[in-house]
């Protein structure tokens, strides 16, 4: 009986997040902005802090990075991102871990010099009092999640050029 009760309780915390964006710009420079993660607290309203964990400039393989995030809910999330795949200018995978367990991978691609972005992110809160209040509190965690994401990417697109954003589709499970 327990075990089935772990097993609905995993259920319940696996998020899944699956996001597509247009930017009206070059890949070359989304790209660049995109592996030097120390600007990304100047586009990023959501995200309190950034930091490596080692030594190393840009993003590339193999690389660990801490992060702090902090939606409109009374709360923080912070976890360490550990790159697997690092394609330059196309493709990179990572695994979380702390207040989050899973992994994101997102892959770059250029046309007409315009960029699409595409995110997916699979994770589970590891806080006891998240994994225990999803039942109720999932709808909320998922809009959280979602109004970070929005004001990253319109922190993003700001910088790089004005309204240059066309969200194609976001979709949260």
């Amino acid at each position: 009986m327990m075990h089935l009760f772990d097993d609905f309780i995993n259920k319940k915390n696996q998020y899944c997040f699956n996001n597509f964006w247009r930017v009206n710009a070059p890949l070359d420079l989304i790209w660049n902005e995109v592996v030097n993660y120390e600007k990304w607290p100047a586009w990023c309203d959501g995200l309190e802090r950034v930091e490596p964990i080692g030594s190393f400039g840009c993003l590339g393989k193999g690389n660990n990075i801490r992060s702090i995030w902090k939606g409109s809910l009374p709360y923080t999330i912070t976890f360490d991102a550990i790159l697997e795949d690092f394609t330059p200018y196309s493709f990179l995978s990572f695994k979380v871990s702390g207040d989050l367990y899973g992994q994101g991978i997102c892959h770059f691609k250029s046309f007409s010099g315009q960029t699409t972005i595409h995110l997916v992110w699979n994770v589970s809160p590891t806080k006891l009092w998240m994994r225990m209040s999803s039942l109720v509190a999932r709808s909320v965690f998922m809009e959280n999640h979602n109004i970070i994401m929005d004001q990253a990417i319109t922190g993003f697109t700001q910088m790089m050029s004005k309204d240059s954003v066309c969200p194609e589709k976001s979709i949260s499970l």
